[in-house]
Order: structure tokens, then C-alpha cells, then sequence
């Protein structure tokens, strides 16, 4: 069975058997791909990283400091909880 016919026959099928198909794809990944899939990259993965690496070498400006982002994130999600228990 070629690449183009699974792609056909997947896409044809509900899109909650898709949503299984990806969860069990996912979990048995490693074996589908052999046992280099750790090395493994999708070229959309990798274009993106490199899009992120060369933005952040052309402006260093907009990274943050580790320090302080966990309590900063769990301010930003306390305030979140805040706002959704609010009588409406």
C-alpha cells in the first residue's frame, strides 16, 4: 500500500477513528520508524526551530530570563482560576 492510498483512506475515515489512529500512531511511533526515530526531525519541525534560533540571533531583546518564568506562570494561571470562578 502506498504512502498516497493510507493518506486516502485515513482521510476518509471519522474524524474521531482519525483522532484514535493519531493517539495509537503516536504511541507506537518508535516502532513504525525504527529505532533511529529519536534522531528523527520532521522537516516542518526543523525549518521551525531554525526560524526560532535565527530570530532570536537577530534579537536577543525579545528572549527573558529563566529565572522568575515559573513563578511568573503560575501568577499568570492563578489569576486565570480567579477570573473563570467569578459569579457572572
Amino acid at each position: 500500500m502506498s504512502v498516497e492510498q493510507i493518506e486516502k483512506t485515513l482521510l476518509e475515515l471519522p474524524t474521531e477513528e482519525r483522532r484514535q489512529f493519531a493517539d495509537w500512531f503516536f504511541q507506537h511511533e518508535n516502532e513504525i520508524i525504527g529505532s533511529n526515530a529519536d534522531e528523527y526531525i520532521h522537516p516542518s519541525v526543523k525549518a521551525e526551530l531554525l526560524r526560532r534560533l535565527k530570530e532570536v540571533e537577530e534579537h536577543p531583546e525579545l528572549l527573558e530570563p529563566w529565572d522568575g518564568t515559573l513563578k511568573r506562570a503560575r501568577q499568570q494561571l492563578d489569576e486565570f482560576r480567579r477570573s473563570q470562578n467569578q459569579p457572572r
